[in-house]
């Protein structure tokens, strides 16, 4: 899988929640099948994953992950911390498999049959060590998840995909950032940008009068916007009139020339062009296959 189609398979399976305290932390080297997610919320630890030798502190993040062997060498104070083992997939057999304590070579063929691929490290690239300023903030999803594991109840299920989903799009969010540090330190500044650009998305829209509204010099204000998008600010605001073309085309009854006029263009030609370039298909065969027969007329 490509990331976007990982990102659209995501469907986690949390196999154990705890909030794990103890005086002293030592755990002899093993492997798991899934991956566990640690928050370290107080003491330190020295831990070895596979050939990495590792000293986490409090508000770190670590990702184990399936095969990779690990262990946790000494700990200094009292250690604090919560977790998760989960599966980022849905598999049929995920009732069965255990937390594993032991080594690969240890393990029955029927127990390496377990071992999950590792799509969030080789797709994702989420690394075993995770430092990101919004430690926080994933710290209080994880602990509202680890709340909701004792207290299953018959929706549970539904609960803890959005919360692991949750905490998986922070962790994404914290390394993006804490790869591009402009990015924490202007996230105000793209906001105001991107309301913007919604609020005028059927206007021509010049890069200069967005970069001074993110208070950002041209060049720096194209980069970080970039950077936080993954797309330009131009081809943000014509993402955002093809969504509201297809709302346009699906809930009202509008002509297609009509609906051009609405999202910014001067001609149901350019919509058209427009619309194939970033859609793959045309308004006419969209409007064909989406339409709300029974919509209600949109007024503005």
């Amino acid at each position: 899988m490509d990331r976007q189609q990982l990102l659209q398979a995501l469907s986690p399976y949390v196999r154990r929640a705890w909030h794990h305290k103890v005086d002293r932390m030592k755990l002899a080297p093993r492997i798991i099948f899934d991956y566990e997610l640690l928050y370290v919320e107080q003491g330190e630890l020295d831990i070895r994953i596979g050939g990495d030798s590792l000293t986490v502190f409090p508000g770190d993040l670590l990702l184990f992950k399936p095969g990779i062997e690990h262990e946790f060498v000494r700990s200094r104070g009292p250690c604090w911390m919560p977790h998760i083992h989960f599966d980022a997939l849905y598999y049929e057999d995920y009732e069965e498999v255990p937390i594993n304590f032991k080594l690969r070579a240890e393990c029955s063929q029927q127990e390496l049959s377990w071992l999950r691929p590792d799509w969030l490290g080789s797709v994702l690239e989420i690394p075993h060590l995770i430092r990101v300023q919004n430690h926080a903030e994933i710290h209080q999803e994880l602990m509202r998840l680890i709340h909701a594991y004792e207290r299953r109840d018959a929706e549970f299920p539904l609960l803890q995909k959005s919360l692991v989903l949750d905490i998986l799009y922070l962790i994404i969010k914290g390394l993006k950032a804490a790869g591009h540090g402009r990015l924490s330190l202007h996230q105000a500044a793209m906001e105001r940008a991107v309301t913007h650009i919604m609020e005028h998305y059927d206007t021509v829209i010049r890069l200069e009068d967005l970069s001074k509204t993110a208070c950002l010099s041209l060049y720096h204000f194209s980069r970080v916007f970039k950077q936080t998008y993954d797309v330009s600010p131009h081809q943000f605001q014509i993402r955002y009139r093809m969504e509201r073309a297809k709302e346009l085309m699906m809930y009202s009854r509008l002509s297609l020339s009509a609906i051009s006029e609405q999202v910014g263009y001067s001609s149901i030609y350019a919509f058209s062009k427009a619309f194939k370039s970033a859609c793959g298909i045309s308004p006419k065969k969209y409007m064909s296959t989406h339409a709300s027969m029974g919509a209600p007329e949109i007024h503005h």
